[in-house]
């Protein structure tokens, strides 16, 4: 649910920010700042409060995702922090920089929905939780997939 909020989030600071430079007409303008928007709100907060989440609060952020505790939890709230770093840096930082923020959110996203397929396997049934987090993280793959490739040069190495 926070994770769907905050796109939604992206997408109106993006709107915003549309609103406020004219709304240029261009696709690959439009896109940069929608996909700048994203970086910072989405890719920032999942860092942040995954961080957070999983090293200040381990025991009880495991006990809500009904997993066992562990050592892994500190190196998965390092990994977060890595993404919402580099999320928010896309500020100051354009080009390869984004493509390979992008792709580093990729994998964070297939690691994502093989552990919500795992759990729907461990669980021996289907939970309606699981599988909307998986369909949006495909249609948010799509998404800034979409606005990637409208960013001239974007995927140009």
């Amino acid at each position: 649910m926070i994770f769907t909020l905050n796109i939604i989030l992206g997408v109106v600071t993006g709107i915003i920010h549309l609103y406020i430079r004219g709304f240029p007409s261009d696709a690959g303008t439009i896109s940069s700042i929608l996909l700048l928007h994203q970086f910072v709100v989405l890719f920032g907060d999942v860092g942040i409060v995954g961080f957070f989440s999983n090293i200040a609060f381990a025991e009880k952020n495991a006990k809500y995702l009904g997993w066992p505790g562990g050592p892994w939890q500190i190196k998965y709230g390092f990994s977060q922090i890595a993404i919402g770093v580099l999320g928010i840096m896309c500020i100051w930082f354009r080009g390869g920089f984004w493509t390979a923020t992008l792709i580093n959110w990729y994998m964070y996203s297939i690691s994502g929905t093989w552990s919500h397929l795992n759990s729907i396997k461990m669980k021996g049934k289907k939970d309606k939780n699981e599988i909307a987090m998986i369909i949006v993280t495909i249609i948010y793959a799509i998404y800034l997939t979409v606005l990637s490739t409208n960013i001239d040069g974007f995927w140009t190495f």
